[in-house]
């Protein structure tokens, strides 16, 4: 793929899908839509790719939120770059993304299900490829005489564990532009500070990367006859018999070392199915769900596994099933037990949805306290459902959670991120507490915390709280500088705000989205 179509599709991609899948969309992306800042911004990323150098990159080291994972006390580290970065990146990758895909085994042998390269309306990937169709080929393939035990099992810290060295020699063996592969092996390693290890978390680009890592362990498998299928990092082997399934484990546990992976003990797991039953044969109602969610390809990181962070909305079939279903035993067992199950906070939360009854969130206290990786799930939920919620209910949350902020105590990122969304949200607003956390937080305090709560604070803040910020400016990082910026130019007269902007036009001229948001690209004369 050419340069400049290369930049067009990460363009759009991003102003389709944002920066990552993990963290809310910021502002900035919007500035994409402005047609003149697209041209000038596509410029300067075609001139960084062509310098073929890391420095001509110019891009600035990542840092980390560590955010939960589908499972329970798992955790993702997801990775925080620029927008500039991200957009360069992606399009860098996109250049001999279709090469990758070339390589990959063709999607009609329906093995491999993610991430299928099929560019349409500013997404990337094939929607007919996607988790929920790896189910349901799973459970198609289940029901087959000839497959008598299932194996599952995943990698072990998949994008931490995997090596950049590694990558490069398979990317090179596909024939694709040595000075391509060189720049991408030279930006991972910088954001990787040079440990040889690890592709951020949460954006396309990664994700296409890791599908081009295991291509030679596809391949190994097929030669072998080993019957599989995967979705990234999740693969099933469609066993004859126990002996099979466990050499055909073998042979994918010694193929996986020599690209320095091991696949996860905890989550391997040999299963008889030769008793065909109605239970191993359906597809879940949430799983249902997903697919129509992702008519256009996307696939939407939290909404699923034992630990989701964002609430989906409930199904028709589903709020008939729920609508009427007892919660007394749930609630019995979330107030009295000192540690929860997360499928009886799910159910719970799920029932008290599709019942409409959402004065049973009264135990929102000891949801969070006793599980506090549901802490962005209910977060989610309290949002979308804020005007279904008692005036009172919903005060008490908002005392309890601006309480949390102010008792100094230390709180995880990923719970400071959520409970601060939701302070700045209507209905829970607090700009009081938001402020005392703004005042609070020291350098070391999170990698996102800071900008988030100046987000929060961008539709809640008097003149004087805007002079306050202002002053932080040059103790900032990237990300809180853009807000701050943002909050200034949206809150301040013009003869106050025109001077400082007018300082900040000089200092930080590289920072494109910084001078968008407040002096937007115009045609020229």
């Amino acid at each position: 793929m050419n340069i400049d179509r290369a930049i067009e599709l990460a363009l759009d991609n991003i102003l389709k899908e944002g920066l990552t899948d993990i963290f809310t969309t910021p502002f900035e992306v919007s500035l994409l839509k402005n047609a003149h800042f697209r041209v000038f911004l596509s410029t300067q990323i075609k001139a960084r790719i062509n310098s073929n150098s890391l420095s001509g990159l110019k891009v600035y080291p990542i840092s980390h939120v560590l955010f939960p994972k589908k499972d329970a006390y798992d955790f993702r580290r997801a990775a925080l770059i620029q927008p500039v970065d991200t957009i360069t990146y992606l399009a860098l990758v996109l250049m001999y993304a279709d090469v990758i895909e070339k390589h990959r085994i063709e999607k009609r042998n329906n093995v491999v299900f993610s991430y299928r390269l099929k560019p349409k309306s500013g997404y990337l990937f094939d929607p007919k490829f996607n988790y929920t169709s790896f189910q349901a080929h799973v459970t198609e393939r289940q029901k087959s005489r000839r497959v008598k035990v299932l194996v599952k099992c995943d990698i072990s810290n998949f994008y931490d564990r995997l090596n950049l060295h590694r990558l490069e020699s398979t990317l090179l063996s596909l024939q694709i532009d040595s000075k391509l592969i060189k720049l991408t092996n030279e930006l991972l390693l910088f954001w990787a500070n040079r440990d040889s290890y690890s592709l951020p978390i949460g954006g396309n680009a990664s994700r296409i990367l890791a599908e081009a890592a295991l291509i030679s362990v596809d391949d190994y498998l097929r030669s072998l006859k080993v019957q599989f299928c995967r979705f990234v990092d999740d693969y099933r082997l469609f066993a004859p018999d126990a002996k099979t399934a466990h050499a055909w484990l073998t042979i994918l546990v010694e193929r996986l070392y020599l690209e320095g992976l091991t696949v996860n003990p905890a989550k391997t797991i040999i299963e008889d199915v030769s008793k065909k039953s109605e239970s191993s044969t359906v597809i879940s109602e949430e799983a249902r769900q997903v697919a129509n969610e992702l008519r256009q390809g996307r696939i939407i990181v939290g909404y699923s596994g034992t630990i989701p962070t964002k609430f989906r909305e409930l199904s028709e079939r589903e709020i008939s099933e729920l609508k009427e279903a007892a919660t007394e035993a749930l609630e019995e067992k979330i107030t009295t037990n000192q540690i929860l199950q997360p499928d009886d906070v799910r159910k719970f939360l799920r029932i008290v949805v599709a019942s409409g009854d959402y004065s049973k969130l009264f135990l929102y206290q000891s949801l969070v306290e006793k599980f506090p990786q549901f802490t962005p799930l209910l977060v989610d939920l309290l949002i979308k459902k804020e005007s279904l919620i008692p005036i009172e209910l919903k005060e008490s949350i908002k005392n309890y959670f601006s309480d949390v902020l102010s008792d100094g105590a230390k709180y995880p990122e990923y719970m400071l991120i959520a409970i601060t969304r939701l302070l700045g949200t209507k209905g829970f607003s607090n700009s009081r507490a938001l402020m005392e956390l703004f005042r609070s937080l020291k350098r070391n305090s999170g990698a996102y915390i800071g900008r988030t709560v100046l987000d929060a604070l961008s539709e809640n803040t008097t003149r004087t709280d805007v002079l306050e910020i202002r002053q932080y400016y040059p103790r900032a990082d990237l990300w809180e500088k853009r807000s701050i910026i943002r909050i200034v130019n949206s809150s301040l007269s013009e003869e106050e705000k025109r001077p400082w902007l007018k300082n900040v036009k000089v200092h930080s001229s590289e920072d494109y989205f910084a001078i968008e948001s407040f002096d937007p690209k115009q045609a020229k004369k």
